[in-house]
Formats: C-alpha cells, structure tokens, sequence
C-alpha cells in the first residue's frame, strides 16, 4: 500500500491536503480545499487496491467509476454531493462534499 499523501500537497492543480481523515479497508479520506471553489473544504477518497497488477487495477478502475457514477444520481440531504473523479499518480480519488461531524 502506498503511503498516505503528506499535507499541503496540491492534487490536480485544485485540491490541496489539510488532514487524512481516516483510512480503512478499501483506501483514505482526507480533508482538502478546493482551490477552484473559493477554498471551499471537500472530502476526497482515494480508492487503494487491495492487490496490485494490471488486471486488479484495471477492475478495480472500472468498479471505481461504477461506484462514481452511482453516486452522480444519488440526491439526497443526508449524503454529501459528489463533485468529481479523478487519477492522478496511479491513484483514484472521488471528491465529495465535506460534511462536518
């Protein structure tokens, strides 16, 4: 597994780091201002595999955007409004809404 991504560190040109919010089984959730949305704060998710290899990443890539997509159609008050996917190093991100609490 790869390190989590230190503090500052700039994502895209638009999302830069405060603090990892937690990790579990399936990746890490930092907190992030959104540099293009007046510093707005948002929840990214980065999706870490649990294996490697081309055919693992290649599945994991699709389910990744299977999930996204799912999310894109979900209005609901109680569930932060998904913003955006995006690959940057080998690694997957999903930005949300942050929601304190």
């Amino acid at each position: 597994m790869q390190p989590p991504i230190p503090t500052g560190t700039i994502l895209q040109n638009r999302y830069r780091l405060l603090s990892m919010l937690g990790q579990g089984g399936f990746g890490r959730t930092y907190l992030a201002e959104d540099l293009g949305r007046f510093n707005e704060r948002c929840a990214l998710k980065e999706f870490i595999p649990s294996q490697s290899g081309a055919y693992v990443l290649d599945k994991s890539k699709e389910l990744f955007q299977r999930e996204a997509a799912i999310l894109y159609q979900i209005q609901h008050p109680q569930i932060p409004q998904f913003r955006a996917t995006f690959e940057e190093n080998q690694r997957l991100f999903l930005v949300q809404d942050y929601v304190e609490g």
